[in-house]
């Protein structure tokens, strides 16, 4: 029987713009927990140079990308966006 690894829940990244009321932060079960901060970090400093969701994907990739991650952003049914967090690829 093999063990399936959750998506682990990082801490939510305040974003009051585009008609959101912040970002849900998952992360890959292949991403390290020790790299939390590193990321969460990451994604306030490029959540804060972006007012609209459909830039905000590039926006925080390109904060991600030299710690070796990359982020995809989706719109949840809810009021807020959900960033799911993974290692990039050749990395």
């Amino acid at each position: 029987m093999t063990t399936m690894r959750a998506i682990r829940k990082l801490r939510p990244v305040p974003w009051y713009h585009d008609g959101c009321t912040g970002l849900a932060v998952r992360a890959q079960p292949d991403v390290p927990s020790f790299d939390d901060l590193m990321i969460h970090s990451a994604l306030v400093r490029g959540a804060a140079g972006c007012e609209r969701l459909a830039a905000l994907d590039r926006v925080i990739n390109r904060e991600l990308w030299p710690l070796g991650y990359v982020a995809y952003v989706e719109r949840s049914i809810g009021d807020g966006g959900i960033v799911l967090v993974e290692i990039a690829a050749g990395r």
